[in-house]
Order: C-alpha cells, then sequence, then structure tokens
C-alpha cells in the first residue's frame, strides 16, 4: 500500500477504470489518499477524510512518503474562503484545504460552527448541479454540504445516505435550527437528496444549482415551478 497527495485542483474520483465511467467523487487539492490498486493505467484510491473509493488516472497520481502522509494528517488545515482562489499555478474552489493560513483561507474551528457552514454556503449559491462534484464549478448536494461542514469543523461522509446516521432527530419544524440537516427520500424510503436549513423556513441545498428554497412538512416548495420536488424524511442536528 502506498499514499498520494492531489496535486492539482480537482480529480475526477471514477467508479470504473475509465474515462467513460461514473464520476462518483472528486479528489481537491491537497486532499489525502491511500492507493490500493492500480490497473490499464488507472489507480484504485481510497480518500483519508471519507474513505471514500474510486479510480483516478494513473498519471494524476502524485506519491508521498509514509512519514510525509502522518505528518499531513496531524496538521491543522485552512480551507480557501473565496469562490475560487489562484494559488500556486492552481485555481482552487472555496472549501480547498491549504496548510497555512493567508488572506484567503480560514482556519477549520477546533468545534463544528453552524454559522460558518451557513456562511460558506451562501458563497456558493449559484454553482451548477453536477453529479459527484465537489467544487463552485459543479457540485452535488452531499458533496455540497460535506464541504461546507469540513470548512466548519465537522467532517462528515460523503453520501446522503451515510450522512443522515450524523446527528439527533429533529422532530418538529418549529424546533429547526440553522445549520440544522433536512434529507430527503424517495417513494422507497431510500435517502436521495440532503440540504443545509437557514431557518425554520428555509433550506440551501443543491438541485439544479445551490439555490434557496422553501420547506414545509411535505418537503422542499420550488416557488419559481410552483411545486414540491423532494420529500421530506428526516431532519438532523449535528455537532
Amino acid at each position: 500500500m502506498s499514499f498520494g497527495k492531489c496535486d492539482l485542483s480537482v480529480i475526477p474520483l471514477r467508479k470504473e477504470p475509465s474515462h467513460t465511467s461514473e464520476m462518483v467523487s472528486q479528489l481537491l487539492y491537497n486532499e489525502l489518499y491511500e492507493k490500493l490498486d492500480e490497473k490499464s493505467g488507472w489507480d484504485l484510491i481510497r480518500t483519508e477524510i471519507d474513505h471514500y473509493e474510486g479510480w483516478i488516472q494513473g498519471i494524476q497520481h502524485h506519491p508521498v512518503s509514509d512519514q510525509d502522509y502522518l505528518a499531513l494528517k496531524g496538521k491543522r488545515w485552512h480551507v480557501v474562503n473565496r469562490p475560487i482562489l489562484n494559488h500556486q499555478g492552481q485555481h482552487l474552489s472555496i472549501g480547498t484545504l491549504l496548510y497555512e493560513p493567508n488572506d484567503f483561507a480560514s482556519p477549520v474551528p477546533e468545534a463544528f460552527s453552524p454559522t460558518v457552514m451557513l456562511d460558506f454556503a451562501q458563497k456558493m449559491l449559484g454553482a451548477p448541479y453536477l453529479w459527484g462534484g465537489r467544487t463552485l464549478f459543479g457540485i452535488d448536494c452531499s458533496g455540497f454540504v460535506q464541504l461546507c461542514a469540513r470548512a466548519a469543523g465537522k467532517l462528515l461522509p460523503r453520501d446522503a445516505s451515510e450522512q443522515v446516521k450524523e446527528g439527533e432527530l429533529v422532530y418538529f419544524l418549529p424546533e429547526i435550527q440553522p445549520g440544522d440537516l433536512a434529507f430527503f427520500g424517495n417513494e422507497e424510503g431510500h435517502i436521495v437528496h440532503v440540504g443545509m436549513m437557514l431557518d425554520t423556513e428555509r433550506i440551501l441545498h443543491a438541485s439544479g444549482q445551490v439555490r434557496i428554497d422553501y420547506l414545509d412538512q411535505s418537503g422542499i416548495f420550488n416557488k419559481e415551478r410552483n411545486e414540491h420536488t423532494h420529500r421530506l424524511q428526516v431532519i438532523k442536528r449535528i455537532s
């Protein structure tokens, strides 16, 4: 087993070792991973932050020693706090990890801060939806929540179906607090969507784009389309 660090602004993480395979997530600059296998010019990796597995191109693998890997894991991270940052030749999206503080990177809080999470989230309003995406150039619902929560001091799993296992239940809509996570299911009851509550009525989520919609007992109501778009299943409070 060997280790690596993402040395590009973003690297696609694919389900199978092929350019035509589904993109299941993305590696962002400075993120660490383990290399598990290789096949036909592709490397199977497992990400350090959420243990997500997928394939990257072998030519995009940037190896680091065991000692460097452990040292980097132990560092206190800072996150890019502006939409796009030009850093050492790379164009980095908001939420990307940096080692050193500067005017454009904020330290990750030692304790989870819903206020910081929502501040980061609102800076991403208008970002287009992209299945598997984790940047301002394209992001999916669970990637959006995960990225903003990490900037606020909370590491969440990659997928909404795993994120829903975190935190404590919120039973009634009037009890919602800013930063609570709302999860939505399909007809079979499987979690398929997630967003962050701004208050008891408004939700920030990635659906077509990062946007603000309204929430009621039935789910997300899109005023532009005059219809409910997602069926509410559960609300959780993370800490």
